[in-house]
């Protein structure tokens, strides 16, 4: 599904990332866990189109997709849900929901999105119960749920999710990393960059750290979650 080789790219003289390799099957979370500053949301743009990279190649089901811009990447099914819960605050729930879809109207009628609705809806019960409400006025963990929802909504390839978990409350959490699981079990490729990194690694498949733009550790989660280094690093608290 998701092939990186090699891929370096520089903010002037800062050097984000540094020859990183990535693989994701269709179906499949890889986790990406690092500190602050380490690279890992650049790796996100990268994928995404939002940055040029200086080297290597990104590949998606085996196309190059490495200087391909977002609004290419997103027609080819890649969708990012960013750090920080991006909603379109004066609009209602109902409406942000349609906003993902922004590149099918026209060709989704009134029925096929109420249908789409309905499984949103099934999925987040409270998103059903403000569906009329403006999204400003959710709170942090409703305002989560529905951009996962928006950039679902779409029925993307490659879902690129930027700390999904950042400043929610544990059950919250626990209700969002569910629905990730459910999404990878049918058939989205999910690269998840997370620093809860016991939960990342606890639905994923395989898990990469980055470090300074490195890829320093990698391979399956479960190897990772009894790497000494790993425990001592980022596992240590959980």
């Amino acid at each position: 599904m998701l092939s990186i080789k090699g891929l370096e790219v520089r903010y002037g003289a800062i050097h984000a990332l540094k020859g990183v390799d990535v693989e994701l099957k269709e179906g499949e979370i890889a986790a990406v866990i690092g500190s602050n500053g380490a690279g890992k949301t650049t790796l996100l743009q990268a994928v995404l189109g939002l940055v040029r990279p200086n080297a290597g190649v990104i590949e998606l089901g085996g196309k190059p997709i490495t200087r391909m811009s977002a609004n290419k990447t997103s027609n080819l099914g890649v969708s990012l849900v960013p750090e920080g819960r991006e909603v379109f605050g004066t609009l209602t729930v109902t409406e942000n929901l349609r906003m993902g879809l922004k590149k099918k109207i026209g060709s989704v009628t009134k029925r096929q999105f109420e249908k789409e609705l309905e499984l949103v809806f099934e999925r987040f019960p409270r998103l059903h119960e403000r569906q009329n409400q403006l999204a400003f006025t959710l709170s942090g963990g409703e305002q989560q749920m529905l951009v996962l929802s928006r950039a679902m909504i779409s029925k993307p390839r490659l879902l690129l999710l930027d700390e999904p978990s950042l400043g929610l409350a544990p059950i919250i959490v626990n209700e969002i990393f569910a629905t990730i699981n459910e999404l990878a079990y049918e058939g989205t490729a999910i690269l998840l960059v997370e620093q809860m990194a016991h939960k990342a690694l606890s639905i994923a498949k395989r898990g990469y750290v980055v470090d300074n733009g490195n890829i320093t550790l990698h391979g399956s989660s479960t190897a990772l979650l009894n790497d000494d280094r790993m425990i001592k690093a980022y596992l240590g608290a959980h």
